[in-house]
């Protein structure tokens, strides 16, 4: 189980046209709420075999305790819904939990936050779905 008392990386990919741009209009979206401010670190990917360089389209953020997972979702959904682009934002533990929002899904912040619980269930406890 994910223990939320320590700070842990969390892996945020985007995926979709212009990843890259996208990932970077994330990466500043979350650097503007008051509880992900200085826990966003946008991250070069891997080039892929005959790519010359790397895009970033990988954002590690680091959440501890105080419902910034929530917070992270929350977010997430907002942003892709005011986008309307059709971009995937997948969040994933160095475990494997992971948790995929698109346009769609994001349009029902409760639902993609009902999965958060399931999946994050520490950090989400006590923090209102509101």
């Amino acid at each position: 189980m994910l223990e939320m008392s320590d700070a842990v990386d969390l892996q945020v990919v985007v995926e979709g046209a212009e990843a890259e741009t996208h990932a970077v209009g994330l990466s500043n979206w979350l650097g503007s709420e008051d509880e992900l401010r200085g826990r966003v670190r946008p991250r070069r990917r891997a080039p892929e075999p005959g790519e010359m360089g790397s895009a970033v389209e990988l954002l590690t953020v680091a959440v501890g305790s105080g419902g910034a997972v929530v917070v992270l979702i929350q977010s997430v959904c907002t942003w892709l819904t005011s986008r309307g682009a059709d971009v995937k934002v997948t969040v994933t533990t160095a475990d494997g939990r992971r948790v995929e929002v698109d346009v769609r899904r994001a349009a029902d912040p409760a639902a993609v936050l009902r999965e958060v619980a399931e999946q994050f269930p520490a950090a989400v406890e006590g923090h209102g779905e509101s």
